[in-house]
């Protein structure tokens, strides 16, 4: 049978057997200040090892390169979905007090500088309260390794997209793509952590030792 025909039957059983549209319900049993859902996600983002900087979007470029500085970052990774955020943002490799290299080319074409870049700059779709992690839709503006292969990530978070729980959260991030469905979605607590080796936690293993967290409004 050809592929054609595999595809009209499959259309054809979804024309008459239609299925009826489920509505779905979540309940949040998780004890936690909905009401003030900034301070609630700031408490437990910081339970989860996370740096936390509140700013205003004017302010984003300088609290970047005051944690360059502090940290001796030579080189940064931007995903492009920073571009729209940031003050002159086309000025962005003049802005930054580093070498700037934005995440634009196939990894095979960059993958031996990708894997030498110390720190990384993305902008995360949303932040969930209740648990303290923030959730990444993942494509070609926000590649998956830009939160995976260095030691530094920084994350731009702007304060009203945190929401209260993961059903919110998917929510936005089912909708956040230009496709139908993103790639990838991620989420991320804080720095990456292991105890496999006697009962040691050790950072910075599988993912970034450090994370910093710029709330912006």
């Amino acid at each position: 049978m050809s592929r054609e025909s595999i595809l009209a039957n499959v259309k054809h059983a979804s024309n008459k057997n239609r299925l009826n549209a489920t509505k779905l319900e979540y309940f949040d049993t998780m004890i936690y200040d909905s009401k003030n859902l900034l301070e609630t996600y700031i408490r437990h983002q910081k339970a989860n090892m996370a740096n936390i900087i509140l700013s205003h979007r004017q302010s984003i470029t300088h609290d970047i390169n005051t944690i360059i500085h502090e940290h001796n970052i030579t080189n940064v990774l931007c995903a492009k979905n920073i571009l729209h955020v940031m003050p002159n943002s086309h000025k962005i490799e003049e802005n930054l007090k580093t070498n700037v290299v934005i995440y634009e080319k196939n990894i095979d074409e960059i993958k031996e500088q990708l894997f030498s870049i110390e720190a990384s700059i993305l902008h995360a779709h949303v932040g969930v309260a209740n648990l303290g992690i923030f959730g990444l839709s993942i494509g070609n503006d926000n590649p998956r390794l830009t939160s995976l292969v260095v030691k530094t990530c920084i994350v731009l978070l702007k304060k009203e997209d945190i929401v209260a729980n993961l059903f919110e959260a998917f929510k936005i991030l089912k909708t956040s793509s230009t496709q139908k469905l993103p790639s990838n979605i991620v989420f991320i607590a804080g720095p990456s952590r292991t105890a496999d080796i006697e009962l040691k936690t050790v950072f910075g293993v599988h993912g970034p030792q450090n994370i910093f967290i710029i709330l912006y409004e």
